[in-house]
């Protein structure tokens, strides 16, 4: 049986946001673009990772409402993981609503956080790099699985705990941009060759942009193919 699921064509949605960077920084001045653009803390770039986000905590939970459906304790915990995941991501990118509602830094977070906001990602590796790198390595590895699994004509079967933990095939482009909106950055970090104009981005949060749809799209996913199941 095949389940119905998310469309491919949702991979333009990432790769438009990715091209609307570029073509901001082409045409706008470089102070315009760094405020209202790439501005780490209230720039458009910044803010559309939490909206983004948003509607796969909305699917996720969904998803988990249909949990009977899933084979395994495995597949229920993992699609549980990732919801939490991407509610946390979400959290973190408005510092727990210290964006939005202005409060005062707590005096912990003062002295650990190198940015003085309420947030995790910014006092320890542990809430940061670590996570990310993980989950760079799920979305990069499931990618380049799907596509040799859809080579071989061998997809992961409905009743595994594979077929629920690894992205679908429609998320795999999606998986190879996020890790190619990455590299400008380590190409700088490894051979100090600077991206030329307008491709001078800010190559992390592209990458996390791309990323924040990955999530929706993967719990989305989940949703769409646990429904067609009732």
């Amino acid at each position: 049986m095949k389940l119905k699921d998310i469309s491919p064509r949702w991979f333009w949605l990432p790769f438009g946001l990715l091209a609307a960077m570029i073509i901001a920084r082409y045409l706008l001045s470089e102070e315009t673009y760094q405020y209202y653009i790439a501005e780490r803390e209230y720039g458009l770039v910044e803010w559309m990772q939490p909206a983004l986000l948003l509607p796969g905590v909305l699917f996720g939970l969904l998803a988990l409402r249909l949990w009977p459906l899933l084979p395994t304790l495995q597949a229920r915990a993992w699609i549980l993981i990732v919801t939490l995941g991407a509610f946390y991501m979400m959290g973190e990118e408005i510092s727990w609503g210290q964006w939005i509602f202005m409060w005062d830094t707590p005096d912990y977070m003062l002295e650990h956080n190198k940015q003085h906001e309420t947030n995790l990602h910014n006092a320890s590796s542990w809430f940061n790099q670590k996570p990310r790198v993980l989950l760079e390595l799920w979305v990069l590895i499931g990618a380049i699985r799907s596509g040799i699994r859809a080579y071989k004509n061998k997809p992961d079967e409905i009743g595994t705990t594979a077929y629920w933990f690894w992205p679908t095939k429609p998320l795999a482009w999606i998986g190879i941009l996020a890790m190619l909106a990455m590299m400008p950055e380590r190409i700088t970090d490894w051979w100090g060759i600077l991206p030329p104009f307008p491709f001078d981005i800010d190559a992390a949060e592209a990458q996390e942009l791309v990323l924040a749809v990955f999530l929706s799209l993967f719990l989305a996913s989940a949703w769409v193919r646990l429904r067609s199941m009732k």
